[in-house]
């Protein structure tokens, strides 16, 4: 029997994605190699794209996991993996930016911020795994969201001098060599 849970797995996702954000921003300082450098490098607003991105991969798969091992189904989970995770990259920058150039960098406003820009994309992938499950959507997604690591990983490697690539902490750009 396949039971549907979907409520249950977004609420803890937002919770699990919120956490597990603060494992990713620190992954590289802890371990640094070539491996670890696919997560944030340092505090530049793009390394922090980085985490974003992956927060919820990270949870979301473990859910998925642990939701289908107790035989429950979520539909549509890349594509809603896929969706929600661009659009709470593009929901967050747009929140965020105008404080972060007006004000400068806050951790509590970027926490709030952050974990709000969650709640919401998590509503959207709710939205998206409540819908009939699109197996060919499914494979596009997956495929897609393994392809954006190569640019996210490259552009750490080899930086632009532009200030959304710069560590505002020590003036640097990408891995430091």
């Amino acid at each position: 029997m396949v039971i549907f849970l979907n409520k249950r797995f977004v609420i803890i996702n937002v919770f699990l994605t919120f956490a597990i954000g603060f494992l990713v921003h620190g992954i590289y300082s802890w371990f640094p190699n070539i491996i670890t450098s696919i997560f944030p490098v340092n505090e530049s607003l793009y390394e922090h794209m980085k985490l974003i991105y992956y927060s919820p991969i990270i949870s979301s798969t473990i859910l998925y996991f642990i939701f289908k091992h107790r035989g429950y189904k979520i539909n549509n989970f890349a594509f809603g993996l896929l969706v929600s995770t661009i659009f709470n990259i593009i929901l967050f920058y747009l929140a965020y930016l105008p404080i972060y150039y007006n004000l400068g960098q806050n951790l509590l406003s970027t926490l709030i911020i952050y974990f709000i820009t969650i709640v919401i994309s998590q509503y959207l992938y709710y939205l998206i795994i409540e819908m009939d499950n699109n197996r060919k959507l499914n494979i596009v997604s997956i495929i897609s969201l393994l392809i954006m690591v190569i640019p996210l990983t490259y552009l750490t490697w080899d930086t632009p001098k532009a200030d959304f690539f710069r560590d505002p902490e020590n003036n640097t750009y990408g891995i430091k060599k």
